[in-house]
């Protein structure tokens, strides 16, 4: 695993109570395998950028309330729907892990003009 309950601590700025360590370490296993899937062959569990996108992910995740699908701060505006959103990469996720995937490559094909089909 990349990441740790720890490491997402560190960057959360305050420690994983017990009842909660579960879930973060469910949330953790989940956002590698989202990552796994997106990086592809290039995925490299010891890299940093990595390892910071997965916290990164992991404290989003754990910010999202279920059945909240849009909060707003200022006068407090909550909107509750149905059922929460699927948990998937975000944007910005998916732009720091843009390195890690490998790159689209294009084949182009000639045909002969001798060739004859058969």
């Amino acid at each position: 695993m990349p990441a740790t309950v720890q490491d997402v601590a560190v960057r959360l700025g305050r420690p994983i109570e017990a009842a909660e360590r579960p879930r973060v370490e469910a949330f953790i296993a989940d956002v590698d395998a989202l990552i796994r899937d997106y990086c592809g062959s290039r995925y490299n569990a010891d890299a940093p950028g990595i390892r910071a996108v997965l916290c990164s992910e992991v404290i989003r995740w754990l910010a999202v309330q279920p059945g909240i699908v849009r909060e707003r701060t200022g006068d407090l505006e909550v909107e509750f729907g149905s059922a929460a959103s699927a948990q998937q990469l975000s944007p910005a996720a998916k732009s720091g892990l843009r390195r890690y995937r490998p790159a689209m490559r294009s084949l182009s094909l000639v045909r002969d003009g001798r060739a004859s089909l058969h």
